[in-house]
């Protein structure tokens, strides 16, 4: 065999993804994986899809020797498959009918507040109604994400679509290039060069060793990212060059003309019928910037809360390849799982460990199953983190103004 040529193993067979790597739908993490044993990344980015399989075995096979894992991790890999067996068979994979209108029947409410009160012909009125607007940019973005992973309504094909809309017509984006950045941060968490969360610059930086030389980037910036990251970061810089340069140069590579569509909705046909219906038939550039106000909260709200699982936990080198689940507990965290309050505000992203381990569970049924999460890591005597929502901002803060304030060369 060539030494050129490009592998993946999955479930103890070698596949040659030379040709596949570029078509992949995914994307190009595909490329992490190479020469390394991808079942269990495989098996939980793709539980729902059937032609994923077909692809897979279609693909050529070559003679290549199985990774060997030590005695102690290969028992500690069985029993969790073990586990996620057993997690299946009590029903933590099924989905809930009940769940997915309560979670978009809470978007529709939210946007019939945010439109009520913004007829009120007051400063406070439209404030709240901006305050309100902001929560469901927010809310959509939690429920585009569980859709992204086909954990929300157990149809693909519903996820997909209610993915597309909350994307476009909610965060004026773009569904696919959310999907390929955020795989690259599911399949290789905290890895430099691979986790997309890593690679902020010249905004932001988490670690030290995520700089990137071609970058050029300020040093007095980065002293202060501590206190510019989440008013304006995250609620400014970051969203508008996804809304206005990122996400519609993807969607014109594509001709993703169904996404268009609904990003052109949320730019033009929302403030619209909002200057139409609202009481004092306000002007449609102040609806519209009424609307920008809202999505500048929705930012803050949404990467502020995305920054708190990971970003200040270790990284994993270039050439480490940590296997599944030690990607997962050794550099992500879970947030007051108990709490339903936190749960809801973080849209179960504050059971980060049980879902990186489990992308495509119902997250609803999450912090259940990080009760058993603790048992399983006590008896594998691996890292697992919980702590509290105070103290994931603390971190979280401490990192950047740490990562910030030290020399960077």
């Amino acid at each position: 065999m060539s030494p050129s040529v490009s592998t993946l193993c999955i479930q103890g067979t070698w596949y040659n993804i030379d040709d596949f790597a570029e078509r992949h739908p995914g994307g190009s993490v595909i490329r992490s994986y190479i020469n390394q044993d991808a079942t269990m990344v495989f098996e939980e980015m793709h539980r729902h899809s059937k032609k994923a399989w077909k692809v897979l075995h279609s693909l050529p096979t070559v003679e290549k020797d199985v990774i060997q894992h030590d005695s102690s991790t290969q028992q500690m890999l069985e029993d969790f498959q073990k586990w996620k067996i057993s997690l299946e068979e009590r029903g933590f994979f099924s989905h809930s009918i009940s769940h997915t209108l309560y979670r978009n029947l809470e978007l529709v409410s939210l946007f019939v507040l945010g439109t009520y009160l913004l007829s009120f012909d007051s400063y406070f009125g439209h404030f709240l109604s901006a305050l309100i607007f902001g929560l469901f940019g927010g809310r959509c973005g939690w429920l585009q994400h569980e859709s992204g992973h086909h954990s929300l309504s157990g149809y693909p094909t519903v996820d997909k679509l209610l993915q597309k809309i909350t994307m476009g017509c909610g965060l004026m984006v773009s569904d696919s290039m959310w999907n390929s950045m955020h795989n690259k941060h599911h399949t290789t968490t905290q890895k430099i060069d691979h986790d997309i969360d890593l690679d902020t610059m010249p905004l932001v930086l988490f670690h030290p060793k995520a700089i990137r030389q071609n970058i050029p980037f300020s040093s007095t910036w980065l002293q202060y990212q501590a206190y510019t990251f989440i008013p304006i970061t995250s609620g400014f810089l970051v969203l508008s060059f996804w809304m206005f340069y990122l996400h519609p140069r993807k969607v014109i590579r594509d001709n993703d003309y169904l996404q268009a569509m609904f990003m052109l909705m949320g730019h033009v046909t929302r403030p619209y019928l909002l200057s139409k219906f609202v009481g004092f038939n306000h002007s449609f550039f102040y609806c519209y910037l009424h609307m920008m106000f809202s999505m500048y909260i929705t930012g803050m709200y949404l990467f502020g809360h995305f920054s708190l699982s990971h970003t200040f936990m270790p990284i994993v080198e270039n050439f480490e390849n940590p296997n599944w689940v030690e990607y997962s507990l050794a550099h992500t965290v879970d947030i007051d799982t108990q709490n339903p309050l936190i749960s809801w505000i973080m849209g179960y992203l504050n059971c980060q460990c049980v879902h990186h381990l489990f992308p495509q569970m119902p997250q609803f049924r999450q912090p259940q199953v990080s009760k058993e999460l603790v048992e399983f890591a006590k008896k594998w005597d691996l890292p697992y983190y919980h702590i509290s929502y105070s103290k994931a901002w603390s971190l979280m803060l401490e990192n950047l103004h740490t990562v910030g304030r030290s020399k960077i060369h």
